[in-house]
């Protein structure tokens, strides 16, 4: 039986067409988030161009609207596609529970990739509270993130986790957000990465170990048991004053046995007590 002719196009080897396509509509896709990305972050979702970025991705900026729907859609998938990327290239805390590694990992990916915190703050700007999402994916992350921090720390206070989180990721974000204000405060050595990282890490993990179940106050179960902690606090804090007025009296008879003048004594200590008071310290 004769063979049928191949039909043009249809060569041994050659890629079907739905498929072709595929690949290219991908390829477009990425190019625009990744122009997009650029954009967004260096001016924000009000001050960003959709005819900049389809320019630098090379495409009609038609596309965008036919891939994304909108400039706002399309800054939501850069942003979780920033998130994602994230995610996949630093380890959560969760991991392994360690406060100090992963404050490093923060630190320096913010400081090698500054485009997530940017857009992150851009969000914040434009929308305030309002966490956009697609497919339920943020969502569900950070959902994750709060339930693994209420196991990191011990507690079924999900604010009390979800708090202490945030601040933790402050402290090495905050250093990557503003490098004016960090200009300011550490002057030439504002980029000294080695001793920023020789407190961060101590820093964060003091912070992190500030409230744990061993060392956090039982909360009063009533408003009378308050009362009674708060006045118990305040006798502790009296009888440490005692203590502290006791040996400061001893060590100014001493000085004023070697010679100082009660005057002299009454500078040294000034802002602390009052002349009056040190000498009927001295005299006691």
């Amino acid at each position: 039986m004769p063979t049928a002719p191949a039909k043009p196009g249809a060569a041994r080897g050659a890629e079907p067409e739905p498929k072709h396509e595929a690949k290219r509509s991908d390829a477009t896709r990425t190019a625009l988030l990744c122009a997009a990305r650029e954009e967004f972050a260096e001016r924000g979702l009000a001050g960003a161009r959709v005819d900049r970025i389809a320019e630098a991705a090379g495409v009609n900026k038609e596309r965008i609207y036919g891939i994304f729907g909108s400039k706002d859609k399309l800054f939501d998938a850069v942003l979780i596609d920033a998130l994602k990327e994230f995610t996949d290239m630093v380890d959560p805390l969760w991991n392994d529970g360690r406060v100090g590694p992963f404050v490093l990992r923060l630190y320096d990916y913010h400081r090698e990739h500054p485009q997530l915190l940017r857009l992150l703050t851009w969000e914040g700007l434009h929308r305030g509270e309002d966490a956009h999402d697609i497919d339920g994916w943020r969502r569900a992350h950070y959902d994750r993130k709060l339930d693994a921090a209420m196991d990191r720390f011990a507690t079924d206070d999900a604010f009390r986790a979800g708090l202490i989180t945030l601040l933790i990721c402050g402290i090495p974000n905050w250093l990557n957000l503003v490098p004016q204000l960090r200009s300011l405060m550490l002057g030439d050595r504002m980029n000294d990465v080695d001793a920023i990282k020789a407190l961060l890490v101590p820093f964060a993990e003091n912070a992190a170990n500030a409230f744990t179940p061993e060392t956090a106050p039982a909360p009063p179960e009533d408003p009378e048991d308050e009362v009674a902690a708060a006045a118990e606090h305040l006798r502790r804090a009296q009888a440490e004053a005692d203590a502290a007025r006791d040996e400061l009296g001893a060590a100014l008879r001493r000085a004023n046995a070697a010679g100082a003048s009660a005057n002299h004594l009454a500078k040294q200590v000034a802002g602390t007590v009052s002349r009056p008071v040190v000498l009927r310290l001295l005299n006691e």
